[in-house]
């Protein structure tokens, strides 16, 4: 029993944290119905301000944090101003990928910073510590305790009694009928940019006293935990995301106690499956989730249209669009496949083998993304499953690598149709989150089930492919990993080419534009999602077997969450939809570090900003939307 109140205590001070971030969340949406995926890089940001201050300044921890959420709300109108205002009059699908965008630089930006090492964050309350009736009552707990109960009593004060708080309540119930009483709305929206982004640099501030380390990824599966948080409460209610919050870190303190620690972050995403699926709404929340989008339970018995339909509106029409003939892709090929008899440098071919895997592991998801219409975010989890595929089977049971890839394409293909289940009923925004959470919980079991994985250990030694018709002769050369990598780009652009100049290509499109005209004309939207989840999969899968080949490891880092940021990046640079518009932009994004190599450290950065600006001054891509 005393251990249950323990961990009760201990899920409370971190549920406050969760309830702080999602509080960030709920706000942002209400007011500007946009997925704010860099709140969690801003909370990793306030928690390095106070760090600064402390470590470096030697300021006391009060002052601080104060610095802390006064930059990281500065931090919040920045990006505002910057990122995302400039979006609201283009398509759909473009805050949201600028807030992803602002997410990669600002995490890599304070890699660069303050290194990518774990800092100790200096907190001096850390010794002192209560028995009371059995259970321990840290001094750091009780100051989280106080701390976010009163922001968050400060915070429902405001938004109930104080006309700014009432004008966001407005501009959130309805942002036309509160323009026309007179409220600003451009204003209203920094405002709650800024609070927002405060908010989240107190959760860091709080985080870093409670665990007394902090790190720059720390962002991230903070940031996506006070998403979970928010979902569980009812995105558009106040109080469900303090409720939310609280469940999400009692839930999980007690999984870490009783079933193990790692099962904690594993709570998180099948809590946030679970709501996605029976309650979209919340605990607490209303209908009103046209904005995010939903499942039947929100918004009507079949999903509407995607986000990314007509991704090009708003923006002038393109003057180019990349539109190859058949012929033309041959050429390319014939092209490219020289390579190997201009150059031996062992440098340069590793760079052309990778730019070709990136290339069809992008092709791979503009079917799903740009073709359907589904924002996947869980695409790396596919790409690992290929990849892992191919380590235990060539590795442990040394079979021919035609058998090892056929297999690692139809697993990732079956894992593709498992992928879309969740996300039948979903459409909009929610479709991002359930991919999201599907990839955390693959990248979770190739990190925990290490009697097939080996764990973060990974999975070493993997021989040079080995082909029965080439009697088992191991290609060690990289030309030889070159030319093969070709032959499987050649394979996906043959496959993808004839699926989208065929009926269901046309289908795929059309539940893209409008799912519920496309269900009302008689096509069976359910069916043809699952298959082109499956499609995907495959052709990632075998793009996973090549990368395993390649590095000849595997590691459930290679296959996190910012792996599948990165290829949605480079199909938005592509062109979404258009298949020879991925490849170039996956072999651009892939070969970019490596071509600057004095860039480096910056790849991230780039990477980041070269979405941003896709997305603010040609939508469409380099090679325009199909």
């Amino acid at each position: 029993m005393l251990e249950f109140v323990s961990q009760l205590i201990n899920g409370l001070a971190i549920g406050n944290v969760y309830a702080l971030l999602a509080l960030g969340y709920t706000l942002v949406f209400g007011v500007a119905r946009l997925i704010n995926f860099a709140q969690g890089s801003v909370f990793m940001f306030g928690a390095y301000i106070a760090w600064t201050a402390v470590a470096l300044w030697n300021l006391p921890l009060g002052l601080a944090f104060v610095l802390a959420v006064l930059c990281s709300a500065l931090l919040g109108l920045l990006m505002d101003a910057v990122a995302l205002r400039p979006l609201q009059k283009g398509p759909q699908i473009a805050p949201l990928l600028s807030t992803l965008a602002l997410s990669i630089i600002l995490d890599r930006a304070a890699e660069l910073i303050w290194s990518p090492a774990t800092r100790s964050f200096p907190s001096p309350l850390a010794g002192t510590v209560w028995r009371v009736g059995g259970a321990f009552i840290s001094a750091v707990d009780v100051v989280i305790f106080a701390a976010g109960l009163l922001t968050m009593a400060g915070l429902a004060w405001f938004l109930k009694s104080t006309w700014t708080g009432k004008a966001i309540r407005a501009t959130a119930q309805d942002p036309e009928a509160a323009q026309q009483v007179g409220i600003d709305v451009a204003r209203v929206r920094r405002l709650t940019f800024g609070l927002a982004a405060g908010l989240g640099g107190t959760g860091g501030v709080l985080v870093g006293m409670y665990y007394q380390s902090i790190f720059p990824s720390m962002g991230l599966p903070y940031g996506l935990k006070g998403f979970a948080a928010a979902l569980l409460g009812g995105i558009t209610s106040t109080p469900g995301a303090v409720a939310g919050g609280m469940l999400l870190g009692i839930f999980e303190s007690l999984a870490s106690a009783y079933a193990g620690t790692g099962y904690r972050d594993l709570v998180a995403y099948v809590l946030l499956m679970l709501v996605l699926l029976w309650r979209p709404r919340g605990l607490f929340g209303d209908r009103r989730l046209d904005g995010l989008g939903g499942s039947q339970a929100a918004s009507g018995a079949v999903p509407g249209t995607s986000p990314l339909a007509s991704a090009a509106a708003g923006a002038a029409a393109p003057r180019f669009t990349l539109r190859p003939r058949a012929w033309h892709v041959a050429a390319a090929l014939a092209l490219a496949a020289l390579l190997p008899l201009a150059t031996r440098d062992f440098y340069a071919l590793q760079v052309a083998v990778t730019a070709v895997i990136f290339g069809t592991l992008a092709l791979s998801l503009t079917l799903i993304s740009g073709s359907a219409g589904q924002i996947s975010l869980g695409h790396a989890a596919l790409f690992g499953v290929g990849a892992y595929t191919t380590a235990i089977l060539a590795r442990n049971f040394g079979l021919p690598s035609e058998v090892v890839l056929a297999a690692s394409g139809l697993l990732a293909a079956a894992a593709g149709v498992l992928t879309s289940l969740p996300t039948l009923r979903l459409s909009g925004h929610t479709v991002v989150v359930a991919t999201l959470a599907v990839g955390q919980i693959v990248h979770l079991v190739f990190l925990n089930w290490i009697s097939v994985t080996r764990g973060p250990m990974g999975i070493p030694g993997i021989p040079a492919p080995e082909f029965a018709v080439a009697a088992r002769t191991p290609l060690w050369d990289l030309s030889h990993h070159y030319w093969l990598a070709l032959a499987v780009l050649a394979v996906a652009l043959f496959i993808g080419r004839r699926l989208l100049t065929s009926p269901m290509g046309r289908a795929w499109r059309a539940i893209r534009e409008d799912r519920l005209a496309a269900q009302a004309a008689g096509i069976p939207a359910s069916r043809y999602l699952s298959l082109v989840y499956g499609v995907g999969g495959f052709l990632a899968g075998l793009a996973g077997s090549l990368y395993a080949y390649l590095l000849s490891f595997v590691s459930p880092d290679s296959f996190y969450t910012d792996t599948s940021i990165l290829v949605l990046t480079m199909a938005v640079l592509g062109g979404l939809g258009n298949l020879a518009g991925a490849v170039i932009g996956g072999a651009a994004l892939a070969s970019l570090p490596e071509l600057f190599r004095p860039l480096a450290d910056y790849r991230l950065i780039v990477y980041g900003l070269v979405l941003l600006v896709c997305v603010r001054f040609r939508p469409q891509g380099i090679g325009g939307t199909e």
